[in-house]
């Protein structure tokens, strides 16, 4: 009795958790990060101030929370005990694939603008959010390149930088035209060629091989 009251609040708690994140989102892209107090936060999530700062000390735990589970799914796959059952390949596109749908979602654009708004006003925080999402994501793609090249499936000297190379020609200037409507949202076919092409030039890339010397012309050998 005494294990399942315990489970059954656990899983009371862990909504609670959730449902001030979903009313902190809504709040923070409503009035922007200053204005976005913990009072209409708790209103909006229908709970208690006190009851959100028992999850989160602070706003900011609460806005680095949002933004680092907006993260932890992509990365999942990257774990080694997903990785260990699939290929480079088909991790890469899949991984490619969401990376875009997740960059382009309507929330997503719009709580990008808000934290460029507010890491000019408040710089300590907009390297604490971009290390709980982006940051966390990149780190997670270079661990996962580096398993694989300790497995010789890639070749990778640098796995940081590979990891932000292939961020970067997966999405080249596509959030920057779709924020500024220079662009329309491409379909999902249009998303996965994007990812199928970036993946295929990394893996051209870095691939493991091994090169032989050049012949000279009539030297025999």
């Amino acid at each position: 009795m005494a294990k399942n009251a315990r489970v059954a609040a656990s899983g009371q708690s862990e909504r609670k958790r959730q449902a001030i994140q979903t009313a902190g989102a809504a709040v923070f892209l409503d009035r922007g990060y200053e204005a976005a107090s913990m009072d209409v936060i708790a209103a909006e999530a229908k709970v208690s101030k006190q009851t959100i700062y028992n999850h989160f000390h602070s706003k900011d735990e609460l806005f680095k929370a949002i933004i680092s589970d907006m993260t932890t799914a992509l990365v999942i796959p990257l774990s080694i005990s997903e990785a260990a059952a699939s290929t480079p390949q088909k991790l890469l596109q899949s991984f490619a694939c969401d990376l875009l749908k997740l960059m382009l979602t309507p929330s997503s654009l719009a709580m990008y603008r808000l934290i460029v708004a507010e890491s000019a006003r408040v710089p300590e925080l907009g390297a604490t959010l971009y290390a709980a999402g982006a940051g966390q994501l990149l780190h997670k793609l270079a661990g996962y390149l580096e398993w694989e090249t300790k497995r010789g499936r890639l070749a990778i000297e640098n796995t940081e930088s590979a990891a932000e190379l292939f961020v970067g020609m997966l999405t080249g200037r596509l959030r920057f035209r779709v924020l500024v409507g220079d662009c329309e949202m491409p379909s999902d076919a249009e998303l996965k060629e994007r990812a199928t092409v970036a993946v295929s030039c990394f893996l051209t890339l870095f691939a493991p091989v091994n090169i032989e010397p050049m012949r000279r012309p009539g030297s025999g050998r």
